[in-house]
């Protein structure tokens, strides 16, 4: 009877709040917040007028219209299971602009607020549009949002610990002003942990379009279209620099990009122990994927024990895979399995079209070539694009480089070089972005088992794992 009693003690306070959770209205054009708000004839004019309001499990609706220096920006967080709701009226495309503070969307220390259906815009210099930071901003989601600041550098941040945090079927695009060293579309910065950005489509971020760094931890890019519509704006695709341990970056498609300058990469890995995996990668100006160790303004970061496994990269302008160390930063112990990796038919600066390069050129100490620093390269498919080269991967360190074709570097480091084939994948429909593999490709059944889950006798090589008869 006590336990009885006890417990329905303590689903009172959840029954209160959900009887009092009400649902409220915002029309810019036709409401006034001397009303109730509790319906479309008597709807609040302003969103300041529903932040200071809102409790958990109350949903605001905001009508059509441009809400012109406003903010979403709720005095209190939602709850488990009663969220605070921002959400489009239906069929409708409200446009908040302007903002407070350099914010249009503020949950600094807020959590459980889900804002779904806006278009957030700024004409003016921000510091970002949406901003979800502080150790209490969690469990916050962004849903089907259209977010562009063309002056700005980040129109999505998430940061400063916040955790658990969603991006989802947003629309972010045009940031920096044209500027290759400002403008990333989302950023996971100072400690952020946790977070999923997951199928979002970013474009013309003009210095990356997600970046994660600066101690951000363990959070997940996946299923997102990361590209450029205007070569002038067309940064790199994933960047984690500045100890951005441990993230996974999965199922991306990333393309046409890299044409800002010759040296943006699709994914620069400048940290430890993250998976990337099943990305398809073609049709950009320079890297494809690159291991990157080098002090950044004194800081020393490095690209060690990550896994990059089952990517497809096709026709980069530079190398699709690159592995350099600066300084004294080494990118070490790093896993390059399962990927295709498909060479450029022009090369870059009328050099021969490498499929991967290997740099030690800036190290502070030399080395020479057959130095991998424990980095090991396993059931790889690499094809050139240009008829007659056989020389795949090039050894750059201050003395002469050194090329080699792939059976020679099969014999002469074997624990380095694993397994790798020579050959053409046979894609399904290349010239129409389709990256699948024919049933005589040889890269059925051909790659190793890094642990995810596959069809048939063996995982395929590459980013699309083929269905079979005859698992």
């Amino acid at each position: 009877m006590v336990r009885v009693l006890v417990l329905v003690l303590a689903l009172v306070p959840l029954l209160v709040l959900r009887a009092e959770a009400a649902s409220y209205y915002v029309d810019g054009r036709k409401g006034c917040d001397e009303n109730e708000g509790t319906s479309v004839e008597a709807a609040w004019g302003t969103l300041d007028r529903a932040n200071a309001a809102l409790t958990p499990g109350d949903v605001c609706i905001v009508r059509e219209g441009v809400y012109e220096d406003s903010q979403i920006a709720p005095d209190r967080s939602g709850s488990p299971g009663a969220p605070i709701t921002y959400v489009a009226y239906e069929g409708e495309r409200p446009e908040v602009t302007g903002g407070r503070s350099g914010s249009i969307v503020l949950l600094a220390d807020r959590s459980y607020v889900t804002i779904r259906g806006f278009v957030f815009h700024s004409a003016a210099e921000h510091d970002w549009i949406v901003n979800i930071s502080g150790e209490k901003a969690h469990h916050n989601r962004i849903e089907g949002c259209d977010i562009t600041d063309p002056e700005g550098y980040a129109p999505v941040v998430i940061a400063d610990g916040a955790a658990y945090n969603t991006v989802t079927g947003c629309t972010v695009h045009d940031t920096g002003g044209g500027d290759e060293q400002a403008g990333d579309c989302i950023v996971l910065n100072v400690g952020a942990h946790h977070n999923t950005i997951i199928d979002n489509r970013c474009y013309n971020g003009c210095h990356s379009q997600i970046m994660a760094l600066n101690g951000s931890h363990h959070n997940v890019i996946e299923g997102n279209d990361l590209y450029s519509t205007n070569p002038g704006w067309a940064g790199a695709g994933v960047n984690l620099p500045l100890g951005a341990d441990d993230n996974i970056v999965v199922g991306n498609r990333i393309h046409d990009l890299g044409h800002i300058t010759d040296e943006k990469c699709a994914i620069q890995i400048d940290s430890a122990g993250n998976v990337v995996r099943k990305n398809v990668i073609h049709d950009v100006g320079a890297f494809g994927i690159a291991l990157h160790s080098y002090p950044f303004r004194g800081t020393p970061q490095s690209a060690s024990n990550n896994l990059v496994a089952n990517n497809t990269i096709v026709n980069t302008g530079r190398q699709g895979l690159v592995i350099i160390s600066k300084g004294e930063s080494i990118s070490r112990g790093n896993r390059v399995v399962n990927n295709i990796v498909v060479g450029s038919p022009r090369g870059w600066a009328d050099s021969p079209a490498w499929i991967m390069a290997f740099d030690t050129y800036h190290l502070k100490e030399s080395v020479q070539p057959g130095e991998w620093f424990g980095n090991v390269f396993e059931r790889n498919l690499f094809l050139h694009a240009r008829a007659g080269e056989s020389d795949m991967v090039l050894y750059n360190h201050k003395g002469p480089a050194a090329t080699w074709s792939i059976p020679e570097l099969e014999s002469a480091y074997p624990e380095t070089f694993r397994g790798n084939i020579e050959g053409d994948p046979q894609f399904a429909d290349p010239a129409n972005g389709d990256f699948g593999l024919k049933a005589s490709s040889p890269a059925r059944d051909a790659g190793t088992d890094v642990g995810f889950p596959f069809q048939g006798r063996a995982p395929d090589i590459g980013a699309v794992e083929e269905e079979t008869e005859n698992p």
